[in-house]
């Protein structure tokens, strides 16, 4: 079978796509089931959660910008068949995603109570916050080292495997935090401290499944000390590919958390609501996940072996499967509006009615952001573009988005749907520009080129 046809990117893409959109969906889907046990607790510890949960993400956005920047080079230097470019490279990135790791460690376990403060959010929901953000800081500092082990095994085609290893986590997790807040097996109740300690305890786990799938099947990824002397055109090539990304991650995530500070600032109904939206929404964002991911390999490969039409074509290929997968999406989170809110049995019900009205804003997410995932990640990233879209993010959320939603929120005092639909547009105004990007040949770039000429 030809290697540039639609249906050898559809094989290709499901090969490598399934394990990491089922990945995806095992951690929203934790963070799902996590929210709702959470939720039997009361609003307070929901709020609490979701502020905790939105650190979480915000810092895990960083730290997995330093992995996807340097899984661009790595799927390149595998496809060109590059061991030692490989390994320099996994040896940089794994030093800066864990910098990264320790530096978020330090600020939220000695000043926990900062966010909640920035959250305007006092008393019991406020020391819950607190409480939860230093227990989860364990897992953030061992996040780096997670992150780039996963962004390596994945750029060598593993897909497969990281999805084993999450189920493994994600399961644990589920298992832990039920035991510890709700108290089993002769265990107190911790309430929303055991779903933290949950957390901790699985990716403590996932650090040493991933030390030992790579020592023991993956050896070509084993550093050694020559790996560490890292020559100065590597450094700037490391530099130029991943500082977009890292910052073009920062801008977008800050975004992300702004926009939570505004829905802090105008309620704690409000701040509930979108803490059972988020997990909804990155539900929806699975597939898109798993398209984007083996999107950038596939094309990451075709770069790295100078088969620059082909990675054109395979673009092309991954914009018409990431439309279909985004309407899929959006009809399918409408049809189980219904059943999903029913399960919130002890949230109250103007929270719940927060959140039904969100549902059509939703959808409309799940559609342009499922596109612009796919694009963005899957093909401008991984051609090295990550300039066009640290720039596009920073327009599009910073300069229409973000204002808008403040105006919505706290100027116009607009209801939720209306201030979720302001944070939506970004994505809405994000898609013109991506498209067209996709269609020129500006990303087109084999970043392998110095060593293979």
């Amino acid at each position: 079978m030809s290697e540039d046809n639609f249906t050898y990117f559809l094989k290709r893409a499901l090969v490598l796509g399934l394990p990491l959109a089922l990945q995806s969906l095992l951690f929203s889907s934790g963070g799902f089931i996590d929210n709702l046990m959470v939720s039997q607790l009361g609003t307070e510890e929901v709020a609490a959660s979701g502020i905790g949960a939105r650190v979480f993400w915000f810092t895990g956005i960083f730290i997995w910008g330093t992995g996807t920047g340097m899984g661009v080079l790595l799927a390149q230097y595998w496809g060109a068949n590059d061991a030692e470019g490989l390994r320099r490279n996994f040896a940089l990135g794994a030093l800066v995603a864990s910098l990264a790791s320790f530096l978020i460690f330090l600020f939220c376990w000695t000043s926990p109570e900062v966010v909640p403060a920035m959250f305007k959010v006092e008393g019991e929901t406020a020391a819950l916050a607190t409480e939860y953000l230093q227990i989860i800081s364990i897992a953030l500092l061992v996040a780096g080292p997670s992150i780039a082990m996963d962004a390596a095994l994945r750029a060598l085609g593993k897909t497969q495997t990281t999805f084993y290893m999450s189920f493994i986590e994600i399961a644990l997790n589920i298992v832990l935090s039920f035991i510890l807040i709700f108290g089993y097996f002769g265990l107190p109740a911790m309430g929303l401290a055991g779903a933290g300690w949950g957390t901790v305890i699985a990716r403590l786990f996932r650090v040493v499944m991933s030390l030992l799938v790579i020592i023991l099947y993956n050896k070509v990824l084993i550093l050694g000390p020559a790996d560490f002397r890292f020559r100065k055109s590597t450094f700037q090539k490391y530099v130029n590919v991943t500082a977009p990304v890292i910052v073009g991650s920062l801008i977008w995530s800050g975004g992300i958390f702004t926009y939570q500070l505004i829905m802090g600032r105008i309620g704690e109904n409000e701040l509930a609501a979108m803490a059972i939206i988020s997990p909804l929404e990155a539900i929806t964002l699975c597939v898109a996940s798993g398209l984007s991911g083996a999107t950038a390999i596939i094309v990451g490969n075709a770069l790295g072996a100078n088969k620059l039409e082909t990675s054109e074509k395979y673009a092309r290929y991954a914009l018409k499967t990431a439309v279909l997968t985004g309407l899929t999406a959006s009809a399918l989170i409408l049809m189980a509006q219904s059943y999903i809110l029913s399960l919130y049995t002890q949230v109250n019900d103007d929270v719940l009615a927060l959140v039904s009205l969100c549902f059509p804003v939703l959808a409309i997410s799940a559609l342009v952001r499922n596109i612009n995932i796919t694009l963005i990640v899957g093909v401008l990233r991984a051609g090295g573009d990550a300039k066009f879209c640290m720039n596009m993010d920073a327009v599009c959320q910073w300069v229409w988005a973000v204002p808008m939603t403040a105006i919505a929120a706290m100027w116009l005092e607009l209801p939720l749907p209306y201030v979720f639909l302001m944070m939506t547009s970004e994505e809405i105004v994000k898609l013109y520009p991506t498209i067209r990007r996709v269609f020129g040949n500006k990303w087109v770039n084999n970043l392998t080129i110095e060593k293979t000429v």
